[in-house]
């Protein structure tokens, strides 16, 4: 599974990724990967210190819902730091695919455009803002399907235009602010 989803990250054909034990006690493993440049050449061994961040947190991904038991959840915060925004989608499809047969359901954060707009409009009922209430100053999560103006805003662009422009906090904000003032209005 490791090497059918690596191979498609945009390097040159990777043929495998697998690990093995190292060190004096064998206690510790390493992670590589076959690579193959030249299809003439033998392949290339790139061990995990000369992996990129992201090949790396996108291997520890697919590892972590690989071997968390079957109907649990996996919590991951900025799930796709480091990785390249044009992965976005492939990230996706490996949470759902993996997600889906193994039965484990996914939580995660994210405040890049690229994926929120990976996850297109049929997931918007997944998705969940989290800001601030203006008067508290407390953390408010707001799901994005129950946004009042939500329609409105979508006619505006995708889900990562709106959240890279700030307009999803500012209409989330107005909407807080009116219903303090017409709280304080029937007061």
């Amino acid at each position: 599974m490791l090497t059918r989803y690596a191979g498609k990250l945009p390097e040159r054909d990777i043929r495998r990724v697998y690990a093995e034990t190292v060190g004096k006690f064998n206690s510790d493993a390493m992670l590589y990967c076959e690579e193959n440049w030249q299809p003439a050449d033998a392949p290339h061994t790139v061990d995990a210190r000369g992996m990129s961040d992201g090949t790396l947190r996108f291997l520890a991904i697919l590892t972590a819902l690989l071997t968390r038991p079957e109907k649990s959840l996996l919590i991951i915060e900025e799930i796709d730091n480091g990785l390249h925004p044009s992965r976005a989608n492939m990230l996706l499809e490996m949470l759902q695919t993996v997600g889906k047969q193994r039965s484990i359901d996914v939580l995660a954060t994210t405040h890049n455009p690229a994926l929120l707009d990976a996850m297109g409009t049929e997931m918007i009922a997944f998705i969940t803002v989290a800001h601030r209430d203006s008067k508290t100053g407390h953390s408010v999560l707001t799901l994005l399907e129950d946004m009042k103006r939500l329609p409105a805003l979508l006619a505006q662009g995708t889900t990562g235009h709106l959240s890279s422009r700030g307009l999803i906090e500012r209409s989330l904000q107005r909407s807080l602010d009116f219903e303090g003032l017409s709280e304080f209005g029937n007061a």
